[in-house]
């Protein structure tokens, strides 16, 4: 690969060029005498460079004849016959000899509609950045040599055929063709670089079009789109050589930016090979606890080709299921953009690490490269999103004991990831779509994507950045002004789900929309829980004259409440709010103190709500 300062040099190279070029006003000649012999068209001497389209020195002396025909010149040292030169390329004798990469990469020779160059005896090579399976398979009949970061494919025997272009084979690819002097009867030679040789034949051909153009007078030139064009003598000669110039500019620039592309590509190539190379490590060092692993076509089998999308969402797709016994399971195909592999880890080292009846089941999974798919449990009945706020069905199906049920139960699951695991586990994205139900409609915990391991049973973790779903992120997790990011922060997720299970935006008067504050339903809810304790003079009072299930949807706005307290100091452990729930601490609840962001109240409409807690 050329470096930055050889594109630096090329570039001089041509605005050196180009200068010299506007400042000719000589007349052209037939042909210019260097040393023992002759130079014509398209060659020229390089005191008329506007003469013709490679420019030769020929006055140094003591010296062999420069040609600048690449990026440095090479020393011409005879003629063999009208369209043949013999040249040593010194820059090539040096990266033979040093074994360099740079033999394979930085030695094409250029390539116009005007004028095509080869070299005599010639070599083709074809070079590739860390070549896929596809493409060692289709070299397969080939040599190969490897160079850094290059696989070099090659054939020694002589080819009857065209050689074909690997890009027109194999698009995308990352292969490109190169051309490569070689010795003669060395054929056979152990050592790659032995075959090469910096002194050979430089044959060139003339395009027809060109070379009337020239007969006639008139100077051949490339437009902007690299196509021939004849410009007549007479004409504005300084336009023809900017163009000209311009041309060479052109792809010279595109040259740079196909390096500076490929050089991108391989970094981002690297960065995935390390990110499968960690995940395998963690594989292989949590060997004991992750679950059964499958091939991308068992998965691709068991789904029917992914037949049926049970959902989408950031993280992937996820599709219905079945093992070859009959049980049904619900697969997570996970996105390859998701490209340094920590939402899969965290979803095998969390799970992996859990049984609890509140917590889904990793069955298994799939890595295979970018193929990384995960297996669970099939839950019937979908996500709690389902029956809940604005999305539940008009008969969702769902009475206030079944939602006490499930608040408990993941209530449960959470005291279990806080406390009953050897690895405290924050999930740090509790919400409804993350809440599984099954058959019997009992809750899991799913999606463990976004969780944070605590090792030694810390509290706190650090975090770079937010991470969660808007409208359940704990203040926190936005800003440490409010405190650290820990386990209080799955409390206050839980809290704002509990809310919206109980509650949930449709409870609000659709005639306040135009009062944005008292929208948010949090601090509506705790304006109703505050309007019957002044009416009935305490809430043990309140809660005695009502029935059951007025009981338990009170119980549980005052829990969620608690919850979402802006300190997270003030929010009650899991373990406490699963006392609350149970009844063991239901007595001494008390409603909790406004939270810091909640907003002043306005004067009381003349209407009623439209529901009564």
């Amino acid at each position: 690969m050329a470096s930055p300062k050889n594109l630096h040099s090329l570039l001089l190279l041509i605005c050196h060029l180009l200068l010299h070029l506007l400042k000719a006003d000589s007349k052209c000649q037939k042909s210019y005498p260097c040393r023992n012999f002759t130079i014509e068209f398209p060659f020229t001497d390089i005191s008329h460079s506007e003469c013709g389209l490679i420019p030769v020195n020929c006055s140094l002396p003591h010296k062999n004849p420069l040609i600048y025909l690449r990026e440095f010149p090479m020393d011409l040292l005879g003629k063999v016959s009208d369209n043949k030169f013999l040249i040593h390329d010194s820059v090539l004798e040096n990266y033979f000899n040093w074994r360099s990469c740079n033999s394979f990469s930085n030695v094409t020779l250029p390539k116009s509609p005007l004028v095509s160059f080869s070299y005599s005896p010639n070599l083709t090579t074809y070079n590739c950045f860390n070549p896929s399976q596809g493409v060692v398979d289709y070299f397969k009949n080939y040599e190969d040599h490897s160079c850094d970061i290059l696989d070099i494919y090659f054939k020694r025997e002589a080819r009857e055929e065209a050689p074909v272009v690997i890009d027109d084979v194999l698009p995308g690819s990352g292969c490109t063709m190169n051309q490569l002097p070689i010795r003669s009867g060395q054929e056979f030679c152990d050592d790659v670089f032995d075959l090469f040789s910096s002194n050979f034949t430089l044959e060139w051909n003339l395009s027809e079009d060109c070379y009337d153009c020239y007969e006639r007078g008139g100077q051949c030139v490339t437009n902007d789109d690299n196509q021939f064009l004849c410009q007549r003598e007479r004409g504005n000669t300084r336009l023809q050589k900017i163009l000209f110039i311009g041309g060479i500019t052109i792809a010279s620039l595109a040259s740079s930016l196909i390096i500076v592309l490929l050089f991108i590509r391989r970094k981002r190539e690297k960065a995935k090979q390390d990110s499968d190379r960690d995940i395998e490590l963690f594989l292989k060092d949590n060997g004991n606890l992750v679950p059964m692993r499958y091939k991308y076509t068992s998965i691709k089998k068991m789904t029917s080709s992914f037949a049926e999308n049970l959902g989408r969402g950031g993280f992937g797709s996820v599709y219905k299921g079945q093992f070859p016994d009959g049980r049904l399971v619900a697969v997570k195909v996970l996105n390859e953009s998701n490209g340094n592999g920590e939402d899969f880890m965290n979803e095998v080292a969390c799970i992996s690490r859990t049984s609890h009846v509140n917590i889904v089941t990793l069955l298994g999974f799939c890595f295979e490269g970018s193929k990384r798919a995960l297996i669970y449990d099939f839950m019937p009945n979908g996500s709690l999103e389902k029956f809940i706020g604005n999305n539940a069905s008009p008969s969702p199906g769902l009475g206030c004991d079944k939602l006490f049920e499930i608040a408990l139960g993941i209530a449960r699951g959470l005291e279990y990831l806080h406390l009953g695991c050897n690895t405290r586990i924050l999930h740090l994205d509790i919400k409804p779509q993350n809440i599984l139900l099954d058959k019997d409609m009992n809750p899991r915990i799913s999606d463990f994507g976004l969780a944070k391991l605590c090792p030694n049973r810390s509290s706190i973790v650090s975090m770079l950045v937010a991470r969660g779903t808007i409208g359940y992120i704990a203040p926190e997790v936005f800003s440490r002004n409010f405190g650290d990011v820990s386990y209080k922060s799955d409390v206050y997720s839980y809290g704002m789900l509990v809310l919206e299970m109980v509650g949930g935006r449709t409870t609000v008067d659709r005639r306040d929309v135009d009062c944005t504050s008292e929208i948010y339903f949090p601090t509506y809810l705790y304006k109703q829980i505050e309007m019957n304790v002044e009416r009935d003079g305490d809430l043990a009072g309140a809660l005695d004259e009502e029935d059951e299930s007025q009981r338990v949807k009170r119980n549980l706005i005052i829990v969620g409440l608690w919850c979402i307290q802006t300190n997270p100091k003030d929010r009650p452990s899991m373990t406490r709010v699963v006392e609350m729930l149970e009844g063991k601490a239901i007595e001494s609840l008390e409603v909790p103190p406004k939270p810091y962001m909640y907003s002043p109240p306005r004067p009381p409409p003349s209407y009623s709500t439209s529901e009564s807690l």
